[in-house]
C-alpha cells in the first residue's frame, strides 16, 4: 500500500529508534489507522516471532472498525476471531485487546501481558492509567533464542479532545515541552490524497463545531460546558468563512500583551456587520508591535481604503521605556504609517460586565441591528470566545498559568476576547452607550488621531 507523506513521517520517526512513545492524529479519515497497522506488521516482518498488542476501548469497536480496518490492508498471515489474534507467516503474533475499563478498573487483563509493544487505536477513548501500564508492559517480551530484540514502543492513534490526553500530550507538543522520546504527529483530511474529493465536499455539511474538530483537527475548540463569559456566542451561528475586501477600511485591534503571545485581531465593517477575517498571534520572538505590524503590512501590501487602530486604553499613556512622547499606539501608527492608520482607541475602557452584557444581547438577538461574525480561520479568538469563564462578580475570570521554560506567569485565555470587546465598544460607541442609558444615544470619548496629531 503507498503511503502518504504524512505517514511516511511517522514511519521513519518510528523506524529512527529515537521515540518510545509516537502519537499520529488529529482529525478524522487522515490516514492515522492505516499507518498503525502498517507499521506493527511491518515490526512483525523485521522481528520474527515478535508479540504485540492493539488496544481499543471495547471489543465492538474492534470488531465493527478495527478489525475491518486491518483487514483492508491485506495482510498475509492468518486472523481469527474471537479472540481475535493475528498471526503472521513468521510467527510473530497481533493480540486486539479491549480496555475493558468499565468492569475492569484495575486492568487486571495486562497483568503478566507480555508483549513488545501497543498499538493504541483512539487513545483519547482510553484511561491515562492504561497508557502508563502499557509502558510498564511493553518490552515484556523477550524473542526466545534470538539477539534480535525490538526496542519497546508505544504507538497511538487520536482524535482532538478535552481530556487527559490532550494535556498530557497535544499541550505539551504545543509548549514545546514533550519527553525527548514521546513524539505527536498531526494530521489532517487533507494529508490524505487517497479520499474521493466528493466524500471531503460532504463534510462540509457538517455543523461548524464538528467540521472545525474532526476535519480540520483543531483541538482548542470545545463546545459549552458552563459558566461562560459569552453565553450567548454560538459557534453554528456566528462563525463563518470570511474574506478580505479591498474596498473597506482595516479596523486593527490589540491587546498590549506579550505572554504567551501578542495578539492582533483585523476586522471589517459593512453597515452594522462586524466581520473578524483574520489574527495574528505574535509568539516570542515575534511578540513586539514591529513584529506584527510587519506581518500585516506582508498580509495586506497594498491596501489603500484605509487603516483605524482600537485597543486597551491603558496602553495609550506614555510609555517610560520608550522614546519620549511614545506609547503603543504611537509605535503602532508610525509602523503602519503606509495605511495611513488612525487612532480610534478609547480614552477608558468600557466597564467589564455592562460591555459583556451588551455584546451578549448583539450575539442573542442582534441588538440595535448590529451583527458580530468571526472567519473561522480565527482559531484562537473562537477558542477564546468559548473557553473564557465568568467569574463569580460577573467580570472576567482570568485563569493565570506559567510558562514552562520562563517561569513567567500569564493568563491563559481571553486575549483576543479583549481586544474584541474594545473594537466593538469604539466602532458602535453610539449603540453601545444607547444600551447603557435605555435607548437614549450620547456622545463618546475617542483617543487622538496620532496620525494628524503633529507628532
Amino acid at each position: 500500500m503507498l503511503l502518504t507523506p504524512k505517514q511516511n513521517e511517522a514511519m521513519e520517526a518510528l523506524a529512527s529508534g529515537n521515540y518510545n512513545f509516537i502519537t499520529y492524529g488529529g482529525a478524522i479519515r487522515g490516514g492515522k489507522s492505516v499507518w498503525g497497522f502498517s507499521a506493527l506488521l511491518i515490526l512483525c516482518q523485521i522481528f520474527p516471532r515478535s508479540r504485540w498488542c492493539i488496544i481499543r476501548e471495547d471489543m465492538e469497536k474492534i470488531r465493527t472498525t478495527s478489525v475491518p480496518s486491518f483487514k483492508k490492508i491485506e495482510p498475509s498471515g492468518t486472523l481469527r476471531q474471537s479472540p481475535f489474534e493475528y498471526t503472521h507467516p513468521n510467527g510473530s503474533v497481533i493480540l486486539f485487546k479491549s480496555e475493558n475499563y468499565a468492569q475492569d478498573k484495575d486492568l487486571d487483563w495486562m497483568k503478566g501481558l507480555e508483549v513488545n509493544g501497543f498499538l493504541f487505536e483512539e487513545i483519547n477513548e482510553c484511561q491515562e492509567k492504561t497508557l502508563f501500564k502499557a509502558f510498564e508492559r511493553a518490552g515484556s517480551w523477550i524473542i526466545p533464542n534470538t539477539e534480535l530484540q525490538p526496542e519497546p514502543i508505544i504507538m497511538a492513534t487520536c482524535n482532538p479532545t478535552f481530556g487527559w490526553f490532550k494535556k498530557l500530550v497535544y499541550d505539551r507538543w504545543k509548549d514545546n515541552t514533550l519527553p525527548d522520546k514521546w513524539l505527536y504527529i498531526p494530521a489532517k483530511i487533507t494529508d490524505n490524497p487517497h479520499l474521493p474529493q466528493a466524500y471531503i465536499d460532504n463534510l462540509k455539511n457538517l455543523p461548524t463545531f464538528e467540521y472545525m474538530v474532526f476535519v480540520e483537527g483543531n483541538w482548542d475548540i470545545q463546545l459549552k460546558t458552563g459558566g461562560e463569559f459569552y453565553k450567548c456566542f454560538e459557534i453554528d451561528t456566528h462563525v463563518k468563512h470570511t474574506n478580505y475586501n479591498p474596498d473597506l477600511p482595516l479596523h486593527v485591534s490589540w491587546d498590549d500583551n506579550v505572554n504567551p503571545y501578542l495578539p492582533c485581531g483585523i476586522f471589517q465593517i459593512q453597515g452594522k456587520e462586524l466581520r473578524m477575517i483574520d489574527e495574528i498571534t505574535g509568539v516570542s520572538p515575534n511578540n513586539t508591535v514591529k513584529a506584527v505590524c510587519n506581518e500585516i503590512k506582508r498580509k495586506y501590501n497594498g491596501h489603500q481604503s484605509g487603516m483605524f487602530i482600537y485597543g486597551d486604553a491603558t496602553a495609550n499613556k506614555q510609555d517610560t521605556k520608550l522614546e519620549h512622547g511614545y506609547n503603543f499606539y504611537r509605535l503602532i501608527t508610525d509602523y503602519l504609517s503606509e495605511f495611513k492608520a488612525q487612532n480610534r482607541v478609547l480614552t477608558s475602557n468600557p466597564a467589564v460586565v455592562m460591555r459583556g452584557n451588551w455584546i451578549n444581547t448583539v450575539f442573542e438577538k442582534n441588538n440595535a441591528g448590529l451583527s458580530f461574525i468571526i472567519g473561522e480561520n480565527c482559531k484562537t479568538a473562537i477558542s477564546d470566545l468559548i473557553m473564557l469563564k465568568e467569574a463569580p462578580d460577573g467580570t472576567k475570570f482570568k485563569e493565570m498559568a506559567t510558562d514552562p521554560k520562563t517561569g513567567g506567569r500569564y493568563q491563559k485565555v481571553g486575549h483576543f476576547t479583549d481586544l474584541f470587546d474594545y473594537i466593538v465598544c469604539a466602532a458602535f460607541a453610539s449603540e453601545y452607550q444607547s444600551y447603557l442609558r435605555g435607548g437614549r444615544p450620547t456622545n463618546i470619548s475617542i483617543g487622538k488621531n496620532y496620525s494628524k496629531a503633529g507628532y
